[in-house]
C-alpha cells in the first residue's frame, strides 16, 4: 500500500517540478521584426492567456532528480487556473491514483488501499516522496500554456535577445514583488519561457517547446520545469491534445461511494 501511495503521489506531482533546457531558436534569414510596443506585446499575451479553456490530454512524464528517476503515462485534465485531474497509470494500463486539485481543495485516491487523502494528508506525502509541497494554484495554468500569476504581472521593460529572435519582458509581480522574466518568439510571438526569481535567487522556470496545431491555436506539446533548489527535473510530453471542447460537469469529482 505504501510503494503504491508513494508512486501516486510522486507521478500526480511530478509535473510541477523541472528542469528546462529549451532549444536554441535557429537564426532567420528572414528581415527581424520590429520589437511591438510593450503594451502590444503584453495585450498579445493576454490574448492568448484567455484563448484555452480546458485541455485534456494524454502525458508522458518523465521526473528525474537525485533520488527519482521515473516515467508515467497518464491522463490530464485542466480547467483555467481552477481545476486540474491528473489519473496515472502502470505500463499495464493500471490506474496507481488519482490527484484531483479544484478551487483550492486538494485530494488523492489511492486504488490500492481504497482510500480517499485529503488536504494535508495529501502535502504531507509529498514532502516524504520528493522532499517538497507544490502549490497548485500557481502551477495550473503552465499545462495550457499560460504564463502562472499572468493577471498579476506589472510589466517593467523589455529588449531582444543577442541574435534578435526573442523578446525578453521584464515584469514585478504586484503582490509578491517578485521579479519575473518571460520570454517570447519574436516571429510567432508564443511564449518560450518564464523565469521567477525571490531577490536574486532564481525560484523556478518553465519552457514551452514543440508548438503544433490544435484546432486554431498553436499548442505546445512540450513542458519543461526547473525547481533550481530542488535540483529535480520534469519533461511532460503531450499526445494529441484537445482543448477547448469542454469537460464533463463531473470530471474533477470522485465516484461518490469512494469519496464517502
Amino acid at each position: 500500500m505504501r510503494i503504491s501511495r508513494y508512486l501516486c503521489v510522486t507521478g500526480c506531482a511530478l509535473i510541477f517540478v523541472v528542469s528546462c533546457q529549451s532549444k536554441r531558436v535557429p537564426i532567420s534569414s528572414e528581415v527581424k521584426p520590429e520589437m511591438p510596443s510593450l503594451p502590444a506585446l503584453f495585450s498579445q499575451l493576454e490574448a492568448r492567456q484567455s484563448a484555452i479553456h480546458d485541455v485534456k490530454a494524454f502525458v508522458r512524464t518523465k521526473i528525474s532528480g537525485e533520488r527519482l528517476n521515473q516515467s508515467f503515462r497518464q491522463a490530464l485534465l485542466v480547467r483555467g487556473n481552477e481545476a486540474i485531474r491528473v489519473d496515472t497509470y502502470s505500463l499495464f494500463r493500471q490506474v496507481l491514483g488519482v490527484l484531483i486539485y479544484e478551487d483550492g481543495k486538494t485530494l488523492m485516491y489511492d486504488p490500492g488501499a481504497n482510500r480517499v487523502v485529503y488536504g494535508q494528508e495529501v502535502w504531507d506525502i509529498m514532502r516524504r516522496v520528493l522532499g517538497t509541497h507544490l502549490n497548485f494554484t500557481e502551477y495550473i495554468s503552465v499545462f495550457s500554456g499560460g504564463i502562472p500569476r499572468f493577471f498579476h504581472l506589472q510589466v517593467k521593460d523589455a529588449q531582444w535577445d543577442t541574435d534578435q529572435t526573442v523578446y525578453r519582458i521584464e515584469t514585478i509581480d504586484r503582490e509578491t514583488k517578485e521579479q519575473v522574466d518571460i520570454e517570447i518568439d519574436a516571429y510567432t510571438l508564443l511564449p518560450k519561457s518564464v523565469t521567477r526569481f525571490r531577490g536574486s535567487q532564481e525560484m523556478y522556470k518553465v519552457c514551452w517547446d514543440d508548438y503544433q496545431k490544435v484546432g486554431q491555436l498553436n499548442f505546445a506539446h512540450k513542458i519543461l520545469i526547473e525547481l533550481k533548489d530542488r535540483d529535480e527535473t520534469v519533461l511532460v510530453k503531450y499526445s494529441d491534445p484537445v482543448i477547448n471542447q469542454g469537460l464533463a460537469p463531473d470530471a474533477f469529482q470522485l465516484a461518490s461511494e469512494l469519496v464517502n
